[in-house]
């Protein structure tokens, strides 16, 4: 009689533990790690943009002209070191890229890594528009805009590196570094100072990301 309820107990402590609920953990979400800043010599004055320095953050946006096919549409990309705390800022422009819109309003994701990847982006010329070629936006302290120039003929150079292509939840990103060297021209806002109608930017270094 003991031996029967023994195997009782045991039997309902089995049928406990199998009611048991094991909680699942779902497997950790990926998410791009976007890093950013911006150095260089501008004016002769060393220059650091960065999320330390008066709360920087890095803006890519897209410029898309959008047409019918059999046309093709095309998109420049910029990425933006900016902070509401200062006007002083920097951004860069690169383009342009051409796909057809019947798959979409952008570029297969292929054709967006392969664009940054290619040799002839890798060193890209300079030009106003970007389309296609490398542009500079420069604001100073006082919110004066500054551009690069394609027709100005000493001292510019460029160069992409450390190009990686990440996706997550927000979308699909090109992680670059940027090197350049250029000279860039008032164009609008505050008029700067006397003598301040052209900046020299030497050692600039930005690294930061373009979006899809």
């Amino acid at each position: 009689m003991r031996l029967n309820k023994i195997f009782c107990l045991i039997s309902s402590g089995l049928v406990l533990f199998s009611c048991v609920k094991h909680e699942v953990i779902p497997a950790p979400e990926h998410t791009v790690d976007l890093t950013y800043s911006f150095s260089g010599v501008v004016d002769n004055d060393t220059i650091s943009l960065s999320a330390d320095n008066l709360d920087y953050t890095c803006l890519p946006t897209q410029e898309k002209n959008l047409v019918s096919p059999p046309l093709l549409s095309s998109a420049i990309y910029y990425s933006r070191i900016s902070s509401t705390l200062s006007t002083q800022s920097i951004q860069i422009g690169l383009g342009e890229i051409q796909w057809d819109r019947t798959s979409g309003d952008d570029p297969a994701l292929s054709s967006f890594n392969t664009f940054f990847t290619s040799v002839a982006n890798a060193f890209p010329s300079y030009n106003d528009n970007s389309s296609p070629g490398f542009k500079v936006i420069y604001t100073d302290e006082l919110g004066s805009v500054y551009t690069s120039r394609a027709d100005s003929s000493t001292y510019k150079d460029v160069k992409f590196s450390n190009i990686r292509q990440d996706s997550d939840a927000t979308g699909d990103y090109s992680k670059f570094t940027s090197t350049f060297n250029c000279y860039v021209y008032y164009e609008s806002g505050t008029l700067p100072l006397a003598g301040k109608d052209s900046l020299k930017i030497q050692m600039g270094r930005l690294k930061g990301y373009f979006k899809r």
